[in-house]
């Protein structure tokens, strides 16, 4: 099974970002989360599925919220 490493700065711009969702409508940094981490499984899975960024990244748009996955 593929494993996903994370840029360093990405555990506080994920817990930033939840933390501001579940201030707007509590649940809704959970929904965040939990299609995150579907983005994260469909990846693993599928990893040439999404287009390219860039020469060597692809980006997975989120369906619900304004946040794309850049990963190579």
């Amino acid at each position: 099974m593929t494993e996903l490493i994370f840029h360093p700065d990405i555990k506080n711009e994920i817990k930033a970002s939840y933390e501001w969702y579940q201030d707007q409508v509590k649940g809704l940094g959970d929904d965040f989360i939990v299609e995150l981490e579907s983005a994260y499984e469909a990846i693993i899975e599928l990893p040439d599925t999404w287009p390219k960024f860039s020469k060597s990244y692809r980006r997975f748009l989120l369906h619900k919220f304004p946040f794309s996955v850049i990963y190579q």
